[in-house]
């Protein structure tokens, strides 16, 4: 009987870590697609409705079954779930992406989650910290700090600003996460409210005119991508990955793991992108890295 126990518990992490690990390399297509994006003539609008429209219309049905379950969860965790991952979160970012290289937004979003994840955790549900996580989550912050300093000496105000956002967006993710775990919904359930959320302001806004749209002109080639890319695979099978990653891990190890992404992100925003990285980006990449693999593992 403990045989089996053990396996049990064994294949639940393994699916959580496997989990995991699809979250990763779809987060990393994220941040270069969000550039690529941002590049382009499409506009933040059209780069919303690319990414939550399509997720939105194929989760309606999940949405409709699960009412009864989602209305029984409290308003704040939803509203984290909206907030932290939807509009807000995702307009943050594409604002973002066009003032600083990918890699950069990669390295601030889950490289500071955790650290909110934590923060939140302490000071809302009294959690308690082992000394080497306070320890690895401290060497990620210095990795960011070297980042935003490089961003500061080179006294672009544009650099600056979207650090700056990125900050933003990575307090929503670190809310979103923790709503994520107390929510008590499956993934399928947290995609399908986040993105039908976020779909239904887009919609209801367009025909107001309050947002320019290019989408009319731009052409096939540049909108395909973002849709598979954006409204694919981060709209709904990230949701899903991730969401099971949290329920599986826990939140704070999930968001922990998060900040290996740039790792994977300036390897295909240079095969992509062709962004070149700076010494100081690759130093505070290490260093981040070091941090994550410090708060996660004990030496035996």
């Amino acid at each position: 009987m403990q045989v089996v126990v053990t396996k049990l518990r064994l294949s639940t992490v393994n699916s959580g870590v496997l989990a995991l690990v699809a979250t990763l390399i779809i987060w990393s297509s994220y941040f270069v697609a969000l550039r690529s994006g941002a590049q382009s003539a499409l506009t933040s609008f059209d780069m919303a409705l690319l990414r939550f429209v399509l997720p939105g219309l194929l989760l309606l049905p999940v949405l409709y079954r699960s009412r009864g379950t989602i209305c029984k969860v409290k308003k704040r965790y939803l509203l984290g779930v909206m907030v932290g991952a939807g509009l807000p979160f995702y307009l943050l970012s594409v604002i973002a992406s066009g003032n600083v290289q990918a890699v950069i937004g990669s390295l601030l979003v889950p490289g500071v989650a955790p650290v909110f994840v934590t923060v939140i955790a302490v000071c809302f549900y009294r959690e308690r910290l082992a000394k080497r996580r306070v320890v690895g989550l401290g060497t990620v912050l210095l990795g960011i700090a070297i980042l935003m300093a490089e961003n500061y000496n080179t006294q672009s105000s544009s650099a600056l600003f979207g650090s700056l956002l990125y900050l933003l967006a990575a307090a929503c993710w670190a809310v979103y996460t923790v709503s994520v775990k107390l929510a008590k919904l499956s993934s399928l359930e947290i995609a399908a409210l986040l993105n039908i959320t976020a779909a239904t302001g887009l919609l209801v806004a367009a025909p107001m005119g309050v947002f320019e749209t290019n989408l009319s002109i731009v052409p096939w080639q540049q909108i395909l991508p973002q849709l598979v890319v954006m409204g694919g695979f981060c709209g709904l099978v990230a949701v899903i990955t991730y969401g099971h990653a949290i329920n599986k891990l826990g939140a704070e190890m999930s968001a922990c793991w998060g900040a290996m992404t740039p790792v994977l992100v300036a390897i295909l925003a240079f095969l992509i992108l062709r962004e070149s990285l700076q010494l100081s980006t690759i130093v505070a990449m290490l260093v981040i890295t070091l941090g994550v693999v410090c708060a996660n593992f004990k030496l035996k």
